[in-house]
Parts: C-alpha cells; structure tokens; sequence
C-alpha cells in the first residue's frame, strides 16, 4: 500500500482540545500524521508546506491538509471540519466548497461530507464502587413563547420518546420547519430537554448526580463552575457513569464531547441518536435511552449492579479500542480533500 501523509494545520490552539486524542495519532498502518497547528507550527511549517504543495501538485499528491473553522480555509487536497455546528452554521462565502467536513448532521439536512473522529487512547477506568452520574455541559435557553408553548404542549411525548425531536412531523405540526430560523427553534427546544431531563434526574439522584457548569447555577445551587481543566475533568469521567444528550445542534453517536467521555475513561451514557450512520459502531451495544424512564432505568442498574457496569464498559472499550475506526475516518478525509481539486 502507498503511503499518504496528512497534516494539521489549523492556526489556533483553542480547538487542540475540540479534536482530543485525534491530534495524537502518528500512524495507522501506511498513513502518517503530523500536527502542524497553533500560530507557531503553523507560519513555521505548516502554512509553507501547504503553499508548496500547490506549487508543485504531482510532488505531494499523497499530502493531504486539515484545518478548521475555516482558519484557514483551503483548496487544494485539503478539507475544513466545522465544529460545534452542522452546514447551517458555514459562512455564504464558503459554502461553495465541496471540502466543508462536519462531526455531526441535522434531520432536516443529511450532510454529504459527515466524518467520524473516533476515539483514541482512551484510558482505562477506575471501577468505583461508590461511584456518581456526571453531566459537563453548558445551557443557553433562550425566552420564546413560540417555544415555550411547543414545549409544554409536547413534553409528555417527548418524555416517553426523546426521537420525537428529530421527527419531521413535528416540526410540520408546528408550522416551523420550513421556518429560515428551524435551527433556531430546534436548538431551543433540545435546549428545554436537556434542563428537564437534568431536573428529572436530580428529583432521584440529587447526592448521585454531579453537575458541572456555570449556566445551571440559575437552575441547581449544587453545580459546579465551569472545569476547563483536562486533567480535572477526565478525574470527573473516569470510572463514573456519563450523561451525554447529543449535540444540541443535531444528532451523532461520535462528536467530541462523547469522544472525550471514552477518551477519559468514562462510561458514556447517551441519549439516542436517530443518526446511526455508523459502519463501525454496533450502537445497540452502547448504553443508550430513548424515554426517561429509560434513562432511569438504566442509570440505577448501572449504579447499583457492578457486574453489568463493569459489562458495559467492556463493550464500550471493544467498539472504541479499534485502530480501524479511525483509519476509515482518514480514508473518508482522503478523498473528501480531493473534491475542491480544479
């Protein structure tokens, strides 16, 4: 097999932690990795390898360069991944290039170019015997009557189902889905769902549950501030069991806060994703829910019974532990870098 040799060259250290353990891959069978990203690396190395490659194309035709968030955007064998976002979220004068990668996808909008950053070196747990439900996350609910009222006409259904969200029908039922502001509406509406799930757990696990972020002080006297700290925050993960409700911006087993929960050692418990798109995950093995009595019922087996905690994570570490995963990634972003070629 040839080799193909990919580089990072995004320019600021900010999104270092968005990508996680991704960045630390070196190589995975005939690929080789290299990360020339942050403001140093990047003038230094990575911007002036970028520009000889378009200079002399048959020379570096097995290069390939990932930036993203558009800093920089580039052309040539390249892409750009979006974070914390879906193909709604990229600027008019990008959306032309066939090069735009996203982590996740929206119902109403399947993206063609959907790459998966799988975990890597994910830690090995400490089984806690004595150990908590964690929720990191931030919140942002914004006043809306429109959304209020869908809420509150809705939430008994949404309750029994959490799909119901990324249904079409429901969005229809509402007039608001060929609405220009859905993802507006949608982000609010996952936004009151996750507030009401955290309340419903906490009316249970109130001295099990562990909250952490600024935002829900308005909410949970009991929360914690903001951790930004990596170390303290795979101390939260590891060996507890870790809430994740999806990206509020659509639906994906893999993004990077699930990535981090794996990477850290946590069991990740997760709210169902309709976007099952995903050749290399048997998600049925994944401790999952799709109701609140689901995700009751589940967080106090794996609380209580050590035998099917110790399981679970078992199957987590069989679906993620697996160099495969991310080759497939790179072979995607391979391609994916040569659709913007003139």
């Amino acid at each position: 097999m040839k080799s193909k040799i990919f580089f990072f060259i995004f320019k600021f250290n900010y999104r270092k932690k968005t990508f996680n353990n991704f960045l630390k891959i070196k190589k995975i069978k005939n690929y080789y990795i290299f990360n020339f990203s942050g403001i140093f690396k990047y003038y230094l190395f990575g911007f002036p390898l970028y520009l000889m490659a378009c200079i002399f194309k048959s020379i570096f035709k097995n290069f390939t360069f990932i930036t993203c968030d558009a800093r920089p955007q580039l052309k040539f064998n390249s892409i750009n991944i979006w974070f914390g976002g879906t193909s709604y979220k990229v600027p008019d004068k990008y959306k032309n290039f066939n090069n735009n990668c996203f982590v996740i996808e929206n119902f109403s909008k399947n993206e063609k170019n959907l790459i998966h950053l799988y975990p890597f070196k994910s830690l090995y747990p400490n089984f806690r015997s004595d150990r908590n439900v964690i929720y990191i996350g931030t919140i942002n609910i914004l006043e809306d009557q429109r959304i209020d009222d869908l809420w509150n006409l809705e939430k008994d259904n949404i309750f029994k189902n959490l799909s119901v969200i990324d249904n079409k029908e429901l969005w229809v039922k509402y007039n608001l889905f060929n609405e220009p502001r859905f993802n507006y509406f949608y982000i609010q509406l996952k936004e009151r769902l996750r507030l009401n799930l955290i309340i419903e757990l906490n009316k249970i696990y109130k001295s099990k549950l562990i909250l952490v972020g600024s935002a829900f002080k308005k909410y949970f006297s009991s929360s914690y501030n903001d951790e930004y700290d990596v170390k303290k925050i795979t101390n939260l993960y590891n060996g507890n069991l870790c809430l994740d409700f999806g990206s509020k911006w659509g639906s994906g087993i893999v993004y990077p806060r699930s990535s981090q929960i794996v990477e850290c050692g946590g069991l990740l418990v997760q709210s169902k994703q309709c976007n099952n798109n995903y050749d290399k995950i048997d998600s049925n093995s994944l401790c999952t829910f799709n109701s609140v009595d689901e995700m009751k019922k589940i967080l106090k087996k794996l609380l209580e019974d050590d035998h099917f905690f110790k399981d679970q994570f078992k199957k987590q570490d069989k679906i993620f532990r697996n160099i495969e995963n991310n080759y497939s990634t790179f072979s995607k972003i391979y391609e994916i870098a040569r659709l913007n070629n003139d």
